[in-house]
């Protein structure tokens, strides 16, 4: 059996910059959404468009619950 030791915590710089990653991500992923969204919508897939959008809805709660709408181009 192999014990595993102990770390310590973070430093609170290294969380607070995991924090703006993890929000520059979840734009991307709502970009890339939108872009396949649209894409879908050419090719008449709209059951495929829902599934795009319901990913947009996900990352938009995300980033207004973090009040960084700003990063997918909505002013707050």
């Amino acid at each position: 059996m192999t014990t595993l030791a102990p770390t310590a915590p973070l430093p609170l710089a290294a969380v607070e910059a995991l924090d703006r990653l993890e929000l520059r991500l979840t734009a991307v992923r709502y970009l890339d959404a939108a872009e396949h969204c649209r894409a879908l919508a050419e090719s008449a897939d709209f059951d495929g468009c829902l599934a795009a959008q319901d990913e947009m809805a996900m990352c938009r709660f995300h980033l207004a619950a973090a009040g960084r709408l700003d990063l997918i181009g909505v002013a707050s």
